[in-house]
């Protein structure tokens, strides 16, 4: 596959957009930044799962409502490229911590993890450490679910998804906003779905914004936008702040970053980064384990050995099983398919 220039002179991959893969590697780097080694005035950890989910976004936007790409391709696709890995962790983790300790893992916490409730289970039944982040795909796999159902409908009534989307975001996040300043902690409000898609709802309606809006930006936007949104993660300001203001300004970051300076991009696009990037769901899945024994052994041993983990997933579980999935998948006829389902194969889609 040959490299493309895209619009604003960005270097892609087919239809990949090598530094959206970039900004997936600053993600991860910054949620294993603040896992083991925290800094006082920031929780990177948190910043670290707000790109993540504000990329989701943008590229929701893009694929469902920009490109309006098939819904049974997307849905396949997601199945393909999260479950394998998502599925085999989760058996692991039961595997190993099954006995009681600290870190057990009960039956019911498997269930949870894969029927995308786990978020829900921790707050009010009870935490489970070595599967807690799972929250954040929690999170992510529903938005996945509602935005494409909001797709079809919107597709076969004709209706403008950009004022339903926002709306959503708004109340979502005003929900958060009320619910923090009625005392509850950071856990009980945005680990919660009905309070938390609000960071993907915001990102998705911000990039259909830009792009009905159809002019360039001014190339410092994006940089002002990021910028702000990292200094409104700080620990000066409260939760309500981080995912209300700081989330809209990480989102017009996000969806205005192809027209960013071109050296931003570039760098982005550096092989070792976008490399972590294509990484960053295997590295984000091993990573908790090790993070809840940081008290047991030397941090760069932890580090190495989530890495490595992440690294055997990619290739002996996620990797295998998701071309086999994609194969088969696609190897079947769809005689619903028209021109717009084929225009773009679904081995050149980015990924969310």
């Amino acid at each position: 596959m040959t490299d493309q220039k895209r619009p604003g002179g960005a270097i892609s991959t087919g239809h990949r957009l090598l530094y959206l893969d970039g900004w997936r590697g600053i993600s991860i780097l910054t949620v294993y930044l603040g896992h083991f080694l925290p800094l006082r005035f920031i929780d990177n950890g948190r910043m670290g799962v707000e790109l993540f989910f504000v990329l989701s976004g943008r590229l929701m936007a893009e694929i469902l409502f920009v490109e309006r790409y098939p819904l049974d391709l997307f849905y396949r696709r997601r199945i393909a490229r999260v479950w394998p890995g998502m599925v085999a962790f989760v058996l692991v983790m039961w595997l190993v911590f099954r006995e009681p300790g600290p870190l057990q893992v009960h039956w019911v916490d498997v269930v949870s993890a894969l029927t995308l409730s786990l978020n829900y289970v921790c707050l009010y039944l009870h935490r489970m450490p070595v599967l807690e982040h799972v929250w954040s795909l929690c999170i992510e796999e529903w938005a996945y679910i509602l935005l494409g159902l909001l797709a079809l409908v919107s597709r076969r009534l004709r209706l403008a998804p950009l004022p339903i989307i926002a709306a959503a975001a708004a109340v979502c996040a005003i929900n958060g906003i009320i619910q923090s300043a009625m005392g509850l902690d950071y856990y009980m409000v945005y680990w919660r779905t009905d309070t938390r898609i609000a960071s993907i709802l915001m990102a998705t309606a911000v990039y259909l914004v830009v792009q009905r809006r159809g002019q360039p930006v001014p190339g410092w936007l994006p940089i002002l936008a990021g910028c702000l949104g990292v200094v409104l993660n700080l620990d000066v300001f409260p939760d309500a702040v981080h995912y209300s203001i700081g989330s809209l300004c990480l989102s017009l970051a996000v969806a205005t970053i192809d027209q960013a300076p071109a050296w931003l991009r570039q760098l982005l696009s550096l092989g070792p980064i976008r490399q972590i990037g294509l990484w960053s769901f295997s590295l984000y899945l091993w990573q908790q384990p090790f993070y809840k024994l940081i008290h047991a052994a030397p941090r760069p041993l932890l580090v190495a050995g989530a890495v490595g983990c992440g690294l055997v997933s990619f290739y002996g579980v996620e990797q295998p099983l998701r071309r086999w999935l994609n194969r088969r998948w696609r190897a079947r006829p769809n005689p619903a398919a028209g021109p717009a389902d084929t225009a773009i194969g679904p081995t050149t889609r980015q990924e969310a």
